[in-house]
């Protein structure tokens, strides 16, 4: 297993450095074999002190002149440029990338550092000083989908059973549609 951000894995697919490639469906288009997958709410994590704990609701252009942190691997420069689109190019001029992991970035968060995007999948542990809330659009939560990207001349024995796996876990409710 490799982590990267969609650029990479998508020159990995490309180049046959890997089978398989689970991500964001907000990047370039591609032009094999796709399968949808889950869908999960883009969370901000901020300091417990900061004034927006306060609020039920953030919006996207809550974020405007605020310091955001942004990890250099996974999911952190699709966050970004969701940012970047959300607030029409007036956006935070702090932006600091990290090449660390979550739980790094999170620390600095509780150490009042700045605020961090992420997905609701990376809430389940408890970071002293440290709060999470949604993100909101006028449709309700921010929501990224995710999806499996792979080449359909891929010939690795081991795909075939791990795609069955991800059908039966993830049913393809497009298809036929």
């Amino acid at each position: 297993m490799i982590d990267g951000g969609h650029d990479r894995l998508m020159c990995d697919l490309i180049t046959n450095a890997i089978d398989i490639a689970i991500m964001t469906t907000c990047g370039p288009s591609w032009d094999d074999r796709r399968l949808p997958l889950w869908s999960e709410r883009v969370i901000v994590a901020l300091p417990a002190q900061h004034p927006f704990c306060a609020r039920s609701m953030i919006n996207w252009s809550d974020f405007a002149n605020e310091r955001m942190l942004f990890p250099q691997r996974g999911p952190g420069p699709e966050l970004e440029r969701l940012l970047t689109a959300k607030l029409h190019g007036s956006g935070p001029q702090r932006i600091l990338h990290h090449d660390v992991s979550l739980d790094r970035l999170l620390s600095l968060v509780g150490a009042e550092y700045g605020m961090l995007l992420m997905l609701e999948g990376a809430t389940g542990v408890h970071y002293e000083g440290v709060v999470y809330r949604e993100i909101h659009e006028e449709e309700g939560p921010t929501r990224l989908d995710f999806a499996a990207y792979w080449r359909q001349a891929n010939n690795n024995p081991t795909l075939e059973p791990f795609l069955a796996m991800l059908r039966e876990r993830h049913p393809d409710l497009t298809a036929g549609t």
